[in-house]
């Protein structure tokens, strides 16, 4: 691997915990919500808690994607689907930024926009093995 491409895995992975940490704060209702999923509400209503548990799932899976893809794990019986997962997520983060960007809520335009980009980007350069 690249040293590129380590740093952005390394970059995406640190993008990811933090928001697992934010996501598990959402799911404890913690009232971030502002920041997160259009902003309509300061503390999350129980579905949307439940989201974020997800969402923190989500990330863990795409985590071990970028874990596997760039051989910081070896052992991953289907590095395949690890190759297709960062394309796929990459993909994914990219459009996020766009609809974090056009979000009504001032926060999540000014944060989560960034962070979608940013991981979008890295995972673009480990996609591509930059």
């Amino acid at each position: 691997m690249s040293t590129i491409t380590s740093i952005s895995a390394v970059i995406v992975i640190l993008i990811f915990l933090g928001l697992s940490v934010f996501q598990f704060l959402l799911a404890l209702g913690k009232p971030y919500g502002k920041a997160a999923y259009g902003g309509k509400y300061e503390v999350l209503p129980n579905n949307m808690r439940i989201l974020s548990g997800v969402a923190i799932l989500i990330f863990m899976i795409a985590s071990l994607f970028v874990a596997v893809r760039v051989e910081f794990l070896s052992n991953f019986p289907f590095p395949d689907i690890a190759n297709l997962g960062v394309w796929v997520f990459a993909i994914y983060l990219s459009l996020n930024a766009v609809a974090n960007f056009l979000s009504k809520s001032k926060l999540e335009k000014q944060i989560m926009t960034p962070l979608s980009l940013l991981a979008a980007i890295c995972l673009f350069a480990i996609a591509l093995n930059l």
